[in-house]
């Protein structure tokens, strides 16, 4: 695994998404993890680690806060990317299912 620069969140998610690309979710929840360490608050951060855990878990909770985090995701590609990982985990309860593939749908 590559070092980055603490401060520097954005390369934490970029390898994070890039783990979830090789369908390694844990490593992907590991590294948003530490970006989180560094702005807490970041929204995409949060929904990113709220999708990769849904995914790595099948989180039900996780899944409850990608829902509410996901419309403040500014890049309505990243959003249904990190909708469509989460979705991939296994027994999702049907009405969540249906709630994130509403908002898959309304861009």
């Amino acid at each position: 695994m590559q070092q980055t620069h603490p401060g520097n969140w954005s390369l934490y998610l970029d390898l994070a998404d890039l783990e979830a690309e090789r369908g390694d979710f844990a490593a992907a929840v590991a590294l948003v993890g530490q970006a989180l360490e560094h702005e807490p608050q970041e929204i995409t951060l949060r929904a990113a680690g709220a999708a990769y855990r849904t995914r790595a878990a099948g989180s039900v909770t996780d899944l409850d806060l990608l829902l509410e985090l996901a419309p403040q995701v500014p890049h309505a590609g990243y959003r249904n990317e990190l909708v469509k990982y989460a979705l991939g985990a296994e027994q999702l309860p049907s009405d969540r299912i249906a709630a994130a593939r509403q908002l898959q749908a309304s861009d």
